[in-house]
């Protein structure tokens, strides 16, 4: 038995000794592969902008355009934009779509007014604009902010314009606060980016308004006739508009209008 026993015994060292010398075995481990993090994606924003032509448009089902209403000029809208993170560049959301009045391709700009989703040419609209109404009798367009860089086009008296809010850059000139940089539309042609003297126009938004019941008072049909003929409501506009301070170049405007309507009268709101 105890002979046995240390047989057994001496087995099982022997088999201990087997294990200790066996080979390890290898684990294979497994290399973890990081996946890149998604870059970040255009910040959605909207940017105040300017109506200074146009209208408002739908993007219907179809995907074209439908047309819906005209637009105030100085009326203000907000366009939607994205800001690209990488570079802080910011854009308007820009799409080339038909429009359904006559099947022509166009490129229209994705705006909100009145809390409700519209489109605009890009031709009557300025992004990142605020609304001005020429008052100056001289307001020529210059190629930079410089007095030696005046051209020979001229904007009339009560043209609106959309001021660009990023402004003009003091260090690309010494006459940097003595100019606006603008946008308008005038005979069909938008006429972008140029430079207006700042004493040529006015952001006052009593001027603003003035000019849109002008527009309003000031309307014709295709022969000549006024589109507004309530005389209650030319007389309430044409007194809301004449008792705001304004410049003397609107003054005349509307002095001309107001005795079309009553010859031989003055305003009253200007007797005093």
């Amino acid at each position: 038995m105890k002979k046995l026993c240390a047989c057994t015994l001496a087995a099982l060292v022997l088999l201990a000794g087997c294990k200790k010398t066996e080979a390890p075995v290898a684990i294979q481990q497994t290399e973890v592969q990081e996946t890149p993090a998604p870059a970040p994606a255009p910040k959605v924003e909207m940017i105040n902008s300017v109506m200074i032509a146009g209208g408002y448009w739908r993007l219907t089902d179809e995907d074209t355009m439908k047309w819906v209403e005209y637009a105030v000029p100085g009326t203000r809208v907000q366009a939607y934009g994205s800001t690209d993170p990488a570079s802080g560049d910011r854009a308007e959301t820009k799409r080339q779509v038909v429009r359904t009045t006559d099947n022509q391709k166009r490129d229209f700009i994705h705006i909100q007014f009145d809390g409700h989703d519209y489109w605009a040419q890009d031709y009557s609209i300025v992004v990142d604009a605020t609304p001005a109404v020429v008052v100056g009798n001289n307001a020529y367009l210059f190629t930079k902010p410089s007095p030696d860089a005046m051209g020979d086009k001229k904007l009339d008296v009560g043209t609106v314009v959309g001021v660009l809010n990023d402004g003009v850059d003091a260090a690309s000139s010494p006459y940097a606060d003595k100019y606006v940089k603008a946008s308008a539309y005038v005979n069909s042609h938008l006429i972008e980016g140029s430079y207006l003297a700042k004493d040529a126009v006015s952001i006052t938004a009593k001027t603003l308004l003035a000019m849109q019941i002008y527009n309003k008072l000031a309307e014709k049909d295709s022969k000549g006739e006024s589109l507004l003929t309530d005389a209650v409501a030319r007389k309430d506009l044409f007194e809301t508009a004449l008792s705001f301070e304004l410049p003397d170049t609107m003054q005349d405007m509307f002095l001309e209008l107001f005795q079309a309507d009553y010859p031989g009268e003055y305003p009253e709101e200007w007797q005093n």
